[in-house]
């Protein structure tokens, strides 16, 4: 379970309540760190706050599957955090039946670009065998076959095969 941010006084610790790509990072950095759950914030909320989490919450229909699974699930999953010196947070689930789910946010304010390939193989994968990703969730981000683009503060995930 992740407690993101409280905002109880919201001034004696943080200077502001943060935007809604800057939660929706705070939420992936969690799962990608092994959070099975969060509770983040109080209602009423912004509005952004609520859009970002309403889109992870979207998403967590097909990321479930994967987030809540284990090298004894069936099929098996296995789990990877790969955490780039660029400042670049993934997590790999790869799936024995072929489908792998990569969550990634990018913690910098500035726009970053990395191979797909540079990501799966510090989980041993090969990005040759995976075939073309499906977005599940878009917080500022891009891929194609050869790179996944984060805007500033972007995240995204997608699942492969």
């Amino acid at each position: 379970m992740s407690d993101l941010i409280s905002f109880v006084e919201l001034y004696s610790y943080w200077s502001r309540t943060p935007t809604g790509p800057e939660f929706l990072i705070e939420t992936i950095v969690a799962v990608n760190a092994g959070a099975k759950g969060s509770v983040s914030w109080d209602d009423p909320t912004t509005p952004d706050i609520k859009a970002s989490a309403s889109a992870f919450a979207s998403a967590l229909p097909e990321l479930t599957p994967f987030l809540l699974s284990s090298p004894l699930s069936q099929p098996p999953v296995n789990f990877t955090h790969v955490v780039t010196p660029d400042r670049l947070d993934f997590g790999v689930w790869a799936a024995a039946d072929g489908r792998t789910l990569v969550i990634g946010a990018n913690l910098n304010n500035a726009s970053a670009t990395i191979s797909v390939s540079e990501v799966l193989s510090a989980a041993n994968i090969s990005a040759a065998a995976l075939g073309i990703p499906r977005m599940v969730l878009n917080g500022g981000s891009s891929i194609d076959f050869s790179f996944v683009g984060f805007g500033n503060l972007g995240s995204g995930a997608w699942i492969f095969g």
